[in-house]
């Protein structure tokens, strides 16, 4: 019968490492876009919390204004898998463009652009600081997100090598080790519990 104490901590165990977990993808201040598959990509407008009036270009093109609504689309068009993809921010009001990537097109030499693949399937969530020296940080002036993407650390002209982001372990990973300390620290004080 002082199997039966064991067996309950075994099956919550068990239970917890077959419930399904997400890791997730760290946002990247600085990081490139780049397409992941040859084929179309489509950019839509996600919103913009700025104070200022401002565009985004890919190129000499024009995509969004600050003054659409959230949800607007564009279809970039199609290209070629491993194609970086820099976008600029213009802002009107101040006349300061800003681009995604290191910083190092920037004026004042600083990234001001996160991107976060993790936003859907295939889409990477690009946000934008729109204030010279990096503002105030929020990343939130204007944000779109771009279909059939992926990040990549850095600039890939640096000569680092695989840039490719580093996967972190899988939340299930950390679940699994603290059920089986946990499962082992009750097993030991059940076990001592029972020899007194």
């Amino acid at each position: 019968m002082r199997l039966l104490p064991q067996m309950k901590y075994l099956a919550v165990n068990l239970c917890i490492l077959a419930l399904p977990a997400i890791a997730l993808a760290t946002p990247i201040l600085g990081g490139t876009i780049a397409v992941k598959h040859d084929g179309n990509v489509t950019a839509t407008f996600q919103g913009s919390s700025a104070g200022y009036i401002s565009a985004l270009y890919l190129g000499n093109t024009k995509l969004f204004s600050s003054t659409q609504n959230a949800g607007t689309t564009f279809d970039l068009g199609n290209f070629s898998a491993g194609t970086e993809l820099q976008f600029r921010l213009e802002v009107q009001n101040t006349g300061h463009s800003f681009y995604t990537g290191s910083g190092a097109n920037n004026s004042d030499g600083l990234a001001h652009a996160i991107v976060d693949e993790s936003f859907g399937e295939n889409e990477t969530l690009v946000s934008f600081e729109d204030l010279l020296g990096g503002g105030d940080r929020d990343y939130n002036d204007l944000t779109f997100s771009f279909s059939n993407t992926n990040t990549h650390l850095g600039d890939k002209s640096s000569g680092s090598g695989d840039d490719r982001l580093v996967q972190n372990p899988e939340p299930s990973t950390v679940i699994l080790l603290g059920s089986g300390i946990l499962g082992l620290a009750a097993w030991r004080w059940k076990k001592e519990r029972f020899l007194k």
